[in-house]
């Protein structure tokens, strides 16, 4: 089986030239993580934009000033395996298809779990391929600092812990940006004219008043937007039926449970390097 035969095909993306609210628009209707970027006059495919780096970047307002260049593509007629060798190469959780140049797919992580659970019934533990060593949230973390916190970490979403240490809930930036609100804020630029080299002009300012606009969360607390209806495993359960769990719920990691105690976090590309191995 080929990329083209399990690829998705309407794909949205942002153009550049372009500004950076025309991502955030795009970020809060999609409540996706990332988006492909296309050159407007060609339509060729030309990087990506993460919503990090729109969180990380509240000055900066040209889109194209943004755009990661270096991204992880694929051609449609190559197979399945490719696909899952060349994400667990470059790290990544989907891969653009490009065929001329211009973006006619994309293909995920959960595409490929999707098709190989139909094919491989492996006897392999969670235990074998969990992440132990996990970055957590505390459940009265301010909505501000956690979007920090889960950009450092690298992850979508974190565990939250209560008083007890126990897991009560996840949380990720697609949660957040649900709750954030688009706010604009105009900042004042000073131009100044004159200076020593002629004492005899006046000192003259013209004020630009910039406008921008960003994604602000609101003055909450992780408890109060976290997701609590979690589905969890067991380091025993089998890797099969976790990625069928994934495929199923629409995840892309979850939590590895002893009783109320977290003891790891299993992600689909862990999955998918213990499944295609």
């Amino acid at each position: 089986m080929k990329i083209k035969d399990v690829m998705t095909e309407d794909v949205q993306a942002v153009t550049v030239p372009g500004s950076r609210d025309d991502a955030i628009d795009v970020f809060k209707k999609l409540e996706v993580s990332a988006l492909p970027v296309l050159k407007k006059d060609t339509g060729h495919l030309v990087g990506t934009v993460r919503l990090r780096d729109i969180f990380k970047n509240p000055d900066e307002n040209q889109l194209g000033m943004l755009v990661n260049r270096k991204f992880a593509s694929i051609f449609p007629d190559q197979s399945l395996t490719q696909a899952a060798e060349k994400m667990l190469e470059n790290g990544v959780r989907r891969l653009y298809v490009v065929a001329d140049e211009e973006l006619v797919g994309i293909i995920s992580v959960r595409d490929l779990l999707a098709r190989v659970i139909m094919e491989e019934k492996k006897e392999i533990q969670v235990l074998e391929c969990m992440q132990d060593r996990v970055s957590t949230l505390w459940e009265s973390t301010p909505l501000n600092v956690a979007l920090e916190v889960i950009n450092l970490s690298g992850e979508r979403a974190l565990p939250v812990l209560d008083d007890n240490a126990e897991l009560i809930g996840m949380i990720g930036d697609g949660d957040i940006i649900d709750v954030s609100e688009v706010k604009e804020s105009e900042k004042k630029e000073l131009m100044r004219g004159g200076g020593d080299a002629d004492k005899w002009t006046w000192d003259s300012e013209d004020r630009i008043y910039i406008t921008k606009r960003s994604l602000t969360p609101p003055e909450k607390t992780v408890e109060e937007v976290m997701v609590t209806d979690l589905i969890a495993v067991t380091k025993r359960t089998q890797v099969s039926r976790c990625a069928e769990l994934m495929v199923e719920n629409n995840l892309n990691q979850i939590p590895v449970m002893a009783g109320r105690k977290l003891n790891g976090i299993v992600r689909d590309e862990d999955l998918l390097e213990a499944l295609t191995e």
